[in-house]
């Protein structure tokens, strides 16, 4: 299209919604940006404009907005559990074997040492 006589689309957004949708499609950009910096995936900000002919008019349009962001999200942990038959969740795994592990208290008392005998 080469017809100079059309207003730029960035001038006419700006007009949209008396500059509201402006501002609003700015800051969804801001925050798809960080969400994008902060995990290092894709996201999108979408506008969607809806231009119908008003009934009875041959030359006046309504323009209806519509505007979308999809912000990425960090990934969020994964906790591994067991099944069992029931239904039931478990946290340990039922077919390996458990140690019966005991805490050894530690003494702040020096122990005697005492002499080795051996051969010299």
């Amino acid at each position: 299209m080469s017809d100079k006589n059309i207003t730029p689309f960035s001038e006419t957004l700006s007009y949209l919604e008396k500059g509201s949708l402006n501002a609003e499609l700015t800051e969804q950009l801001a925050e798809v940006i960080k969400g994008v910096r902060e995990t290092g995936k894709q996201g999108t900000v979408t506008l969607q404009l809806k231009v119908s002919l008003m009934k009875g008019t041959e030359d006046t349009v309504t323009l209806q907005s519509n505007v979308n962001n999809k912000v990425p999200q960090l990934d969020r942990a994964q906790t591994i559990m067991w099944s069992t038959y029931e239904g039931d969740l478990i946290r340990n795994d039922p077919n390996q074997r458990t140690f019966d592990l005991k805490t050894v208290n530690q003494s702040t008392e020096q122990a005697e040492l005492k002499q080795a005998s051996g051969q010299n």
